[in-house]
């Protein structure tokens, strides 16, 4: 409910704040509900597979035209080649796509990361990691006290810059589920360690009749979200084509996912997955970023 101030052109000033006052006693403070729900929008490296220039100026250029807010980066080597011009269009490098091999407890991640870290820590938001393993089965719980082990190491190593990290669940490896990520960002339980919601690997793995229930019950240990456009059905039988879309495209209604993410209070940035994508970014980009704001829109009453 909006209270019209036009009267309080006849108040003093003084009387204002007695006014905002008694109307707080009447309407109750204001919900979570009535507040804006806006995440920060950005582009996946996968999308830029298609575009006419592979220069990083040219990418950045045409993510900020697009109306990104920012990236993720596949790999330490794209952090140097994209900083610059991503720091000239104030654009974020939200997160960073890197592999962690459980294999390996005594070097899990690439051996440049601790340079990265000093050299450029202040520009990072957000390590999202792919987790490896040929010991350990898809899924199997048995890999959990090794990951949890190196999620911790790596929690205290991230935390001077305030950067979070994200387990990636991915069809094909050992965190394959999302409550893969979401049991061992638990037994982690640090406040900057969780799981990443992916809707396409998710579709192919889980189907999409549970993923409001399994999404929500997910909270507090949701870190990350990325969505694309997709087909509804018999997901788990789809190719990507199907599953990975521009998000202006396919019939699955990805409001559902934001609904969830609003109902939770998420506050982190939202990805758009553009693995496999035939169109070029110079289309599909700017037609998705209207989507998500036309979804936005959708699920704002």
């Amino acid at each position: 409910m909006q209270v019209s101030l036009n009267p309080l052109r006849f108040f003093l000033p003084t009387a204002l704040p007695f006014f905002l006052f008694f109307t707080h006693l009447i309407n109750g403070p204001v919900s979570a509900e009535d507040t804006t729900f806006s995440p920060e929008l950005f582009a996946f490296q996968t999308g830029f597979a298609n575009a006419s220039s592979k220069a990083p100026e040219d990418l950045v250029k045409l993510v900020h035209q697009a109306g990104f807010d920012g990236v993720e980066l596949m790999g330490l080597q794209q952090v140097e080649r994209f900083l610059p011009a991503l720091k000239q269009s104030n654009l974020k490098l939200h997160s960073l796509y890197l592999k962690l091999d459980l294999d390996r407890p005594d070097q899990p991640v690439d051996p440049n990361w601790s340079r990265v870290l000093r050299e450029h820590g202040d520009d990072l938001h957000a390590v999202w990691f792919h987790v490896h393993s040929q010991e350990f089965p898809k899924s199997d719980p048995a890999g959990d006290d090794r990951c949890v082990e190196i999620l911790r190491s790596l929690s205290d190593q991230v935390k001077p810059w305030g950067i979070k990290i994200g387990i990636y669940h991915h069809v094909g490896l050992w965190a394959e589920q999302f409550s893969d990520g979401v049991r061992v960002a638990r037994k982690v339980d640090r406040d900057n360690v969780g799981a990443v919601f992916n809707l396409c690997h998710y579709l192919k793995t889980a189907g999409p009749s549970r993923l409001e229930q399994e999404l929500g019950s997910a909270f507090p240990h949701v870190l990350l979200v990325s969505i694309n456009g997709a087909d509804d059905g018999e997901t788990q039988s789809m190719g990507w084509d199907r599953l990975i879309q521009p998000l202006d495209q396919g019939s699955f209604d990805v409001a559902k996912v934001l609904r969830v993410l609003k109902a939770h209070h998420y506050d982190g940035p939202v990805g758009l997955q553009g693995y496999a994508i035939r169109e070029k970014p110079e289309n599909f980009f700017p037609r998705s970023v209207a989507a998500y704001q036309e979804l936005l829109q959708k699920i704002k009453d």
